[in-house]
């Protein structure tokens, strides 16, 4: 795994310098933070990972799903370790307002929680400084730039969140170089459960995963979205996921509970290996984190097996890496 390297922070320009207050605009209005912060608490769900990329060991964080050691996934781990992290780990979904006070933190970031409220907010507040999503995107929604800015300033690490952008987006550019076949291809991601397939609209973090690569999200998701920016698809409706490529990152790669569904066995998404089958674990989690470290590492391992799924070839397998 190549990890975005840890260097030492250089202000490279005026525009960029960090001098403390500052006072920022998000979701909830805006927050002034009178120094610079050194006991950082994430409450979203993967702020963490923005946190280790910008050098900074959060004091306290929230855990998705997997329950790993400090909230931090492998793809994470190297930044982590490197940086002496070992904070305490909020579990379940739910913000613990306690939970947070007890952390004694000066600054707190909720930049990826959707869910939150303005009760929640206004406790929190009561605690320390708070950012929450970046302005002008859908709930869950903001691209991984502007989140890292947004933390990138409030934690004086303004000019190494520029780096690490100029660095990543780099990255993803030699890789959509690498495999043109991707661009202007139909795709999308999602989960099957209950009966339905739930995907999402062109806002979601992960569907502009696919758009860096040229991917056309269907225009239709956006019309049928939800407020939550999720689109169902029953059993009867999956003509609607009939596209070049679609990603499943909970199926198992031999076929799971979908595949043995009459009517998506007949799409040509199933008989033509147009399909992305991810079996859970780290590649997709990462592909759900959508954050700088998840993405460096995705762009290694997941833009080959979509490149195998829309060659035409069913014979071609869309091999997990190992």
């Amino acid at each position: 795994m190549r990890a975005l390297s840890l260097i030492p922070l250089v202000i490279a320009t005026p525009a960029l310098a960090q001098d403390f207050p500052v006072t920022l605009d998000h979701a909830f209005g805006s927050t002034t933070i009178p120094a610079r912060p050194e006991r950082v608490v994430s409450v979203g769900v993967h702020e963490q990972d923005f946190l280790y990329a910008l050098g900074i060991a959060p004091v306290g964080v929230h855990d998705w799903w997997g329950e790993k050691p400090y909230a931090t996934w492998s793809w994470a781990e190297d930044e982590r370790a490197a940086l002496g992290a070992e904070p305490a780990v909020l579990m379940g979904f739910e913000i613990n307002v306690e939970w947070v006070a007890a952390q004694d933190p000066d600054l707190i970031v909720a930049s990826y929680y959707g869910d939150l409220t303005q009760g929640e907010y206004d406790l929190l507040s009561q605690i320390a400084p708070v950012i929450t999503a970046p302005p002008g995107y859908p709930q869950w929604g903001a691209p991984w730039q502007a989140e890292l800015r947004l933390i990138g300033r409030a934690t004086g690490t303004a000019a190494r969140a520029e780096e690490v952008i100029t660095d990543l987006e780099g990255r993803i550019a030699a890789a959509r170089a690498a495999y043109p076949t991707l661009a202007g291809k139909t795709g999308s991601t999602g989960y099957y459960y209950d009966g339905v397939v739930m995907t999402y609209n062109s806002a979601d973090t992960a569907q502009r995963f696919l758009q860096d690569f040229g991917i056309v999200i269907p225009a239709e998701y956006d019309e049928l979205a939800v407020e939550r920016g999720n689109a169902d698809f029953s059993m009867e409706q999956l003509s609607h996921i009939d596209l070049d490529l679609f990603i499943f990152p909970d199926e198992p790669a031999e076929g799971g509970p979908l595949a043995q569904v009459p009517t998506y066995a007949a799409l040509g998404l199933a008989t033509e290996g147009r399909a992305v089958n991810l079996g859970g674990g780290d590649l997709a989690a990462a592909l759900s984190f959508q954050t700088p470290l998840a993405i460096d590492w995705l762009v290694d391992v997941l833009p080959p097996m979509m490149a195998a799924a829309v060659d035409g070839d069913p014979a071609t397998a869309v091999v997990l890496p190992q």
